[in-house]
């Protein structure tokens, strides 16, 4: 798929939850300070690489030792200066990667730990998502500078604004009351809870929730992730909707025999079901969080929202890589249809992206996810 894997698309679509392409932060930052006094790595080619959430085809699983649909691939383009040339690749986790790197950079063993360390920490993510990405490093004690992380203030801000209105009613119900006394205090526990310092400050939240220290840090972290899974949700179905709605107006061009037609034809209503498959199952697990918060909220059941936050973490992977597969097609179809009115395409390039889809999709189980949850 040279057309639609190429790095040039790469580097258009790097808002996408599966990609952090640190060659583009470099081509627009590196002039500024902050870019040199908090790098994302301390190797400086690592510093330029592309990282994408790549799912492993038949062909490639042997080069992990353990079994998983999706690996973090680094890519190192050939070029400095531009992404046209292509790029080498390597799996983090696959078979003596370290060793391959190390010999790839040119550097030493003891001068990558932390780098090492790093890289483990985005390869055990599910999505790129810059909040999660930002929440994590900052968890794990890195701080990189603001400017490898995409997301906009406004969308932290419209993210924040949507966990605030439910970390409130929870945080009105474990420290007591709502009198007026309460309203800086709880902005305060809103805003300690979506930040690193959380759990010093909100014992009286972990105690109401029968958690002890770690699992309520554990707990807490994911929960964040969870609301802001929830919070992406409602926009990646609206355009989920819009791309289903579309897919029969777009205009195919070039040479198209009857074989061809027909699996065109067959393609948009397997990716339609495609689509339908992957809302219910997302659903289905973001209904847990509804049910769980909705019954301690309403009813005072803190066990149903304990045993919830103590299961995050299972959904929180599972529930990201299910929403990485999502952003990745919306926000494909996004760049090749930029303007809606004008839906045209080369009748093969149009198979080969449905097929991409449909393999994305399907590769992602959606009825199992729905049976866990």
């Amino acid at each position: 798929m040279r057309g639609l894997r190429s790095l040039e698309a790469l580097y258009r679509t790097a808002s996408t939850s599966r990609v952090l392409n640190l060659f583009q932060v470099y081509e627009q930052n590196h002039e500024e300070d902050d870019y040199a006094r908090h790098p994302f790595f301390q190797d400086p080619t690592l510093n330029r690489a592309i990282f994408v959430k790549h799912r492993l085809r038949s062909d490639e699983t042997y080069l992990m030792p353990r079994s998983s649909p999706v690996a973090t691939k680094i890519i190192f383009p050939f070029d400095k200066k531009t992404l046209r040339a292509g790029g080498q690749s390597i799996l983090i986790g696959q078979s003596g990667y370290q060793q391959t790197l190390i010999e790839m950079l040119g550097g030493e063993q003891g001068d990558m730990e932390e780098d090492f360390r790093l890289l483990g920490v985005l390869a055990r993510l599910p999505s790129l998502d810059p909040f999660l990405l930002k929440e994590t490093l900052t968890r794990h004690n890195f701080s990189p500078a603001d400017c490898y992380f995409a997301m906009s203030t406004a969308d932290i801000e419209r993210m924040r604004s949507f966990a605030g209105e439910q970390i409130q009613q929870l945080i009105t119900l474990a420290f007591g009351g709502s009198n007026n006394h309460m309203g800086q205090s709880i902005k305060r526990m809103v805003d300690a809870i979506l930040t690193k310092d959380t759990e010093s400050r909100l014992d009286p939240l972990r105690v109401t929730l029968g958690l002890d220290g770690q699992q309520f840090e554990d707990s807490i972290f994911s929960w964040k992730g969870f609301l802001y899974f929830k919070w992406q949700f409602r926009g990646s179905m609206v355009k989920l909707q819009s791309l289903a709605g579309a897919l029969d107006r777009v205009s195919l061009e070039g040479a198209m025999d009857r074989v061809l037609d027909a699996s065109i034809s067959n393609q948009r209503i397997a990716l339609k079901k495609a689509i339908q498959k992957a809302a219910r199952g997302c659903v289905a697990i973001l209904g847990l969080y509804d049910d769980a918060f909705n019954d301690l909220v309403e009813h005072g059941n803190a066990a149903a929202f304990r045993k919830f936050l103590l299961e995050a973490p299972r959904l929180f992977i599972e529930l990201g890589h299910s929403m990485g597969v999502i952003s990745h097609i919306t926000s494909f179809w996004d760049y090749r249809f930029p303007n809606p009115n004008r839906l045209h395409m080369q009748a093969s390039e149009f198979h080969e992206m449905l097929n991409e889809f449909l393999t994305s999709l399907t590769e992602t189980s959606y009825d199992e996810l729905s049976r866990r949850a």
